[in-house]
């Protein structure tokens, strides 16, 4: 299969100017102090190290978010030993894990980690996501890329269905699963493999509920998002952290199969919380979690501060697209790059 324009697009951009940097978010030169996602710091860590030796910031502190579940000894286990490892070969390097749920604080401290529970889902900038009040298009919005683990078939009952989120092509074994979800058990629904972020509030806000259907996952940024939007969630049973910032009026929670799911659904079709309260109490919900970041900002920078003026960037500009202004500002330079 081609390489579509936009993953070629990605790829240039990559190697010739994010490809430099180290893939993190700098918060302060002196003491050193980053934030990264748990796989692109570990499978960068000789990079890392190098990095952190040559320079001549008094201490080094990294934040790691976890992109996945580290809540079960399959993965929990495995990366506690990484971390302890990587930390060993740097005397003035501690780390810090955000756990994305309460459960994953325990385990990953109990395995002898630094860990602090800050979901994840609250550094989405809110200004982004603003309440819209379209006519409604859809019963149901589902924004998640296609792959066996999102769980489509669940929402197989939903005849008013919103689907966006791109076929999964270079994992083996996905594929064939991509194309029967729009090709076949979900063909009635409305697909797009991808709308620019700037769009996805409008198609949020023309349906009347947004899903969460995977078991296992992280803590699923769209999560919050359709909240922000002023939207209600129909989810399910998970581990991962994406329940921590659901306020309860707003979120049905249902058994693992597609009836459940559709039930959830019409009665939100029925009677959907205000748009405007289901935002409010989200951000009741976020705020806690910034607060901790801050706190942990404030004690790694110090003498210096991170003021509460100051917005937390936007998802910690991770695994985001970063400008070549935002690369000077908050990259880490790869060595020799």
């Amino acid at each position: 299969m081609p390489i579509p324009i936009v993953q070629r697009l990605k790829k240039w951009y990559q190697k010739n100017i994010s490809g430099r940097y180290l893939p993190c978010t700098v918060f302060c030169r002196d003491p050193l102090v980053l934030v990264s996602y748990d796989t692109d710091f570990t499978k960068n860590a000789p990079a890392f190290l190098e990095v952190f030796s040559r320079s001549r910031a008094k201490s080094v502190h990294v934040f790691l978010q976890l992109g996945w579940e580290h809540e079960t000894p399959k993965n929990s286990e495995p990366f506690a030993q990484q971390i302890k490892d990587i930390q060993a070969q740097c005397d003035r390097l501690k780390i810090t894990i955000l756990a994305n749920s309460e459960n994953e604080e325990r385990v990953l401290s109990g395995l002898g980690l630094h860990t602090v529970f800050c979901n994840q889902n609250a550094f989405v900038d809110e200004a982004r996501y603003p309440v819209l009040h379209p006519p409604k298009k859809y019963d149901a919005i589902y924004v998640a890329r296609l792959s066996p683990f999102k769980r489509h078939p669940l929402a197989a009952k939903i005849m008013s269905l919103r689907l966006i989120g791109f076929k999964v092509w270079w994992i083996k074994g996905e594929e064939k699963y991509s194309e029967d979800i729009v090709s076949n058990q979900l063909k009635h629904a409305v697909w797009s493999p991808h709308v620019d972020a700037t769009g996805i509030p409008a198609e949020i806000a023309a349906a009347h509920c947004g899903l969460c259907l995977s078991q296992v996952e992280g803590a699923m940024f769209v999560s919050i998002e359709y909240l922000l939007c002023g939207v209600p969630v129909v989810n399910t049973a998970n581990i991962g952290g994406r329940d921590v910032l659901f306020p309860d009026f707003a979120v049905k929670t249902v058994p693992d199969t597609p009836e459940a799911v559709a039930e959830a659904v019409r009665d939100f079709v029925e009677h959907a919380p205000e748009p405007e309260k289901i935002r409010a109490a989200a951000l009741e919900k976020m705020k806690p979690h910034r607060e901790t970041f801050r706190r942990l900002l404030n004690e790694a920078m110090a003498p210096q501060t991170f003021p509460d003026s100051r917005p937390i960037p936007h998802k910690l500009i991770l695994r985001c697209t970063k400008s070549p202004l935002q690369l000077l500002r908050y990259g880490l330079r790869k060595p020799g790059k």
